[in-house]
This record gives C-alpha cells, structure tokens and sequence, in this order.
C-alpha cells in the first residue's frame, strides 16, 4: 500500500473532529464490535455516512502497516489507499471527474442509497495499479449506522489471468496465420508464390517462439529485462512487417498508411516487445467504433536512439471511455475483454521503460503514442 496522506485531515473543522472522535470512542468502547470486527481476516474499515474513517481492523492496520487509527481518523478511503485521482479532486476522494467511475465510490455510494454494495476497483497510486475486490454494508452499532468498507487485494489474480488471455490470444492469431499459409501451400494453387509464402511461413513461426517465449519470462516477472539484447529496427522494414501482418484485417474498406510527418531512421529497442505493443495498438484502431476505418501509423526518432510511435484511427472515445482507458480489466467490448490498453501500458512502462499517452478529439480522432527510449 501507498503511504497514508495525513494531511487530507489538515483543514477540517474543530466541531467536525470532535464528532469523529465521539463515533471512535463509542466504536472503540463496543467490546463485542471491536472483537468482531479484528477476527476479520480481510481489511476493513468503518466508515460514517460522509466515507470518512472511524475505524480499521487488525487486518487493516496489519496491511497499511500502521500501528494506531488514531491519527488517521476522518481520512476517505481513496486518501488511505493512495490513489492518484485525489490529487485532481477539490475535496480528495470522491471529488476528482475520476471518481465517477471509480469502484470504491460507486460502492460506497450504492450502500448509502441502497445498503450496500459490491464492486472490482483498479487503484493507481505512485507504486502502481492496484486491482482490489471491495464490498461495503450499511451496520448498526449502538442505534447509529455506520459503514462497514471491506476490500481484498487480487492484484496478483488479475495479472496472471489476463496475461494468459493476451498470450492465448496473441498465440492464437499466430497459429492461424501458419495454418492458413501451410494449407496454401498444400493446395498446390501458388506455386508461383511458394517462396514468397515459405519465407512469411517462417516469419510467422520465429514470431510465434518469440511470444512463447516472452510470455514464459512475463510469468516470471524479474527475468523479463534479460530476455533479449536490444537490436537495431528499421523504421520502414517495421512498418513494412507490421503492413503484411495485417492484411487479413483488410476487407476492401479499411486503410492502414505510413504517416507523411514519419522518418526513415533507425533506433535501439526490444523489438518483440515493441512489437507486441504497437500490434495491440493497431488491433485496437481496427476494432473501434468508426464510419470509416482509416489507420495511420507514424514513427519519428526520440531522444537518443530512440523512437516516438503512433497510431491514429478517427473514432473518438467518449469521457467516461478516456478516464478508464488503461484500467486492468476496462473493455468497451466485453466483460472479459480489457486487454490491449493494459497489456500496453504494462509493457510500455515497466519493461520498456518508455511512456505511453493518447489523445482522442472528434475532430482529430483518437491517436496512441509511446515513448521508447534508446537502449543501445
């Protein structure tokens, strides 16, 4: 867990303080609530009906590795947990255009309408995203209704079962791709094209290596920075490659161009894992909702050896759409779907060590960029 903000307490009012503090010394003197409330294995907060806290369990203090309640009283569970949306809120949590669609408001909120609720979150803070499971039920403690906010972190659950999804679904792909080629090589039917067919057949198999084997060092995490030398790419070969994989997308409706402002210069990089990014970005240009399907792809040199990627369509992601766009689990498709944007971001930033942004206006459409920095 992040470190707690304990200046979110800083500007309130005396008469507030001192009603927070009379709802923790009647908690607090409630044998049978506390006893109850510490055999929790799972961390737990009482709240009041303003989401401020009033009292946290062992398994709480255990996790935010504190040893009082005392002197975070009152603080919102967003505060607690670190994330980085209260920064941009006028009041910290619950106040940001973020908290909107945020798990943990959305619950709190449905059991203050309703009695309770229940909810997946992600959390981003400075150490990262963090996928908690929340649930909050209205309780009764000597006549006066608090909330009772409890949460499971399934960080670590989430990432190992959508890494599997991305590389089922990225080896899949590549699977057919051999089986289409092999079965045109069968037929017999484009023995003039045997050896433009045979060298893309063996592209596809050193392709589908790669994956598994870039997959195999993600499962382990710390190995994954050693799991290739940085090589030379070529911005227009990539380019070129990135064409040809690609034309089964093509149906006769679609265009997918080089971006005039692009260069044809070379950089340093991991070149599957870029790959792999820049494929999901495209997949994604391919698959939003658009009138016209319009892919452009531009590369220009950044910082030293370097390169700046992106790839624009013009469809153009609503509000709510952009203020969730790299969440674990987010998908405008499907509520098992939510792999590409964060499968980017996750192989941008942790492993790259680059930046990835977008940008989505109606009268530009919607662009994806990353920043990869040389590594020669």
């Amino acid at each position: 867990m992040n470190q707690i903000n304990v200046q979110a307490l800083a500007g309130q009012q005396s008469k507030e303080r001192l009603l927070l503090d009379a709802d923790y010394e009647q908690l607090r003197a409630n044998n049978l609530a506390v006893t109850i409330l510490n055999a929790m294995p799972i961390a737990s907060m009482v709240l009041n009906k303003q989401r401020q806290l009033i009292f946290g369990n062992t398994a709480f203090l255990t996790l935010l590795q504190i040893d009082s309640i005392e002197p975070f009283i009152g603080i919102k569970p967003g505060d607690l947990l670190g994330c980085n949306n209260v920064k941009s809120g006028f009041n910290g949590c619950g106040t940001s255009d973020a908290c909107r669609v945020c798990g943990v408001f959305k619950t709190l909120s449905d059991c203050i309408s309703d009695g309770s609720g229940l909810a997946e979150c992600t959390i981003n803070s400075s150490i990262g995203a963090q996928n908690l499971a929340v649930k909050a039920e209205t309780i009764t403690i000597d006549q006066k209704e608090f909330i009772l906010f409890s949460f499971l972190d399934i960080s670590n659950e989430k990432k190992r079962i959508l890494l599997e999804r991305i590389f089922y679904h990225d080896i899949l792909n590549t699977a057919h791709n051999i089986s289409g080629m092999t079965e045109l090589l069968a037929s017999g039917e484009y023995e003039d094209s045997r050896e433009q067919f045979l060298g893309m057949l063996m592209k596809s198999a050193s392709k589908l290596i790669d994956e598994i084997n870039t997959h195999r060092l993600i499962t382990f995490d710390t190995q994954l920075e050693q799991s290739s030398k940085p090589v030379i790419i070529n911005s227009r070969s990539f380019f070129n490659d990135l064409q040809t994989e690609f034309r089964s997308y093509m149906t006769g409706n679609e265009s997918f161009m080089f971006d005039s402002r692009s260069e044809d210069f070379s950089f340093y990089g991991n070149e599957v894992l870029i790959k792999r990014v820049v494929t999901n970005m495209i997949k994604n240009a391919f698959e939003a909702e658009q009138d016209e399907v319009r892919i452009t792809f531009g590369m220009i040199p950044f910082q030293q050896n370097g390169a700046m990627i992106w790839v624009n369509n013009p469809g153009y992601m609503t509000e709510e759409v952009q203020l969730q766009i790299f969440n674990r689990s987010f998908s405008t498709k499907a509520s098992d779907r939510g792999l590409g944007t964060y499968s980017m971001k996750l192989l941008t930033e942790k492993y790259l060590n680059g930046k990835i942004y977008f940008t989505s206006k109606k009268e530009t459409g919607t662009s994806f960029i990353i920043e990869i920095p040389g590594q020669g």
